[in-house]
């Protein structure tokens, strides 16, 4: 009943939620790799 409880809260929730999609963006940024942001053929590099 406690869990139950603590689903309904809505700052669980909230919690719950941004941690979700934090994980899932920082699974992202591993399998690509933070090295490979900067690289590559970038059009504006004479300016």
């Amino acid at each position: 009943m406690l869990f139950k409880k603590l689903l309904e809260n809505k700052s669980v929730k909230w919690i719950g939620y941004t941690s979700f999609y934090l994980l899932i963006l920082l699974l992202l940024f591993f399998i690509y790799g933070f090295h490979t942001a900067n690289t590559g053929s970038f059009i504006y590099n004479d300016f």
